[in-house]
């Protein structure tokens, strides 16, 4: 025979027979599992879209109602050699790069 309160599951803690501490943690408790939250299609779109920073915040709103909006902008094309130089030049004019063109030529 098992003796009460050795952790073997034998001591009666109100609720069912727990763990042998009276802490209630054993069988007969009552609680259920909680669920795993379910995601839609469009939310796994959108953490997938900001972990792999194919998405990026472009603004978050906040109104006197306190209701949230956040703007996302991205693409799922995938940035070429040409995207990127691009990008590096930034704010360099049409006419400035054509110049730079002119003198690698000479």
């Amino acid at each position: 025979m098992r003796k009460p309160g050795n952790g073997n599951g034998t001591k009666k803690n109100g609720n069912g027979y727990g763990n042998g501490n009276g802490n209630g943690n054993g069988k007969g408790n009552g609680k259920k599992k909680p669920s795993k939250p379910q995601l839609t299609p469009q939310q796994l779109a959108v953490v997938v879209g900001l972990l792999s920073n194919s998405l990026e915040v472009i603004s978050v709103l906040l109104d006197k109602e306190l209701k949230v909006q956040i703007v996302l902008e991205g693409s799922i094309r995938k940035q070429t050699k040409a995207d990127r130089i691009a990008a590096e030049l930034g704010e360099l004019s049409v006419a400035e790069l054509l110049e730079a063109f002119l003198r690698k030529q000479i």
